[in-house]
């Protein structure tokens, strides 16, 4: 369900305005709704990096995107990650291309953490070729700016979002859904005894 509503989100005209919010997050009712949706988004890792995506919080996505080494990866996590790709390639995230020639370090960093995630396929090509086409003079700067301060988020409102607090609920969701998964193996395994 959580993968439908943020198709909708991304995607849906009608949703422009709330799109806008959320890339902006300039008052206190969008940093809500951001936090809000966040903590339902968290059923679906993929669909919570595109999240930090439309709220340009790229800084948090590299966060998640480390977190998803500890996650099951299957043929639909798999399938979400490429559908993510293909949305970014769409006119929703023109923005987003667009910083990667200011050099956003913490946006090239989650985009390469999205593509050592993916098999090489179509959205694998399609991710390394637009990375390819950040100005190598930029690229060579990202990991010596990665290792000195941080940049600092410009919208004062997000530095008030307690982002570690958010990663945490995220973690606790995903491993109550690892839980879950292992009850289910465990009784259909089970059951195949009974029978």
């Amino acid at each position: 369900m959580v993968q439908s509503l943020n198709t909708i989100l991304l995607t849906s005209t009608e949703l422009f305005d709330i799109r806008n919010q959320l890339k902006s997050l300039s008052t206190q009712e969008s940093c809500v709704l951001f936090c809000c949706l966040y903590q339902s988004w968290c059923h679906s890792p993929v669909a919570t990096v595109s999240l930090c995506y439309l709220s340009q919080n790229y800084r948090h996505a590299c966060d998640l995107l480390l977190s998803f080494g500890d996650l099951e990866v299957t043929v639909d996590f798999l399938k979400e990650i490429d559908k993510l790709v293909q949305l970014i390639e769409s006119p929703i995230f023109a923005y987003l291309r667009l910083q990667l020639l200011e050099n956003n370090q913490e946006l090239i960093k989650s985009l390469y953490g999205l593509l050592m995630l993916l098999p090489q396929s179509e959205a694998f090509k399609l991710l390394r070729y637009r990375l390819d086409c950040i100005p190598h003079y930029q690229l060579a700067t990202v990991n010596e700016k990665l290792k000195g301060k941080a940049q600092q988020d410009q919208r004062p409102l997000v530095s008030k979002i307690n982002f570690p607090d958010l990663l945490k609920h995220f973690q606790k969701v995903q491993e109550k859904h690892r839980e879950a998964r292992r009850k289910m193996a465990f009784k259909g395994r089970m059951m195949g005894h009974v029978q």
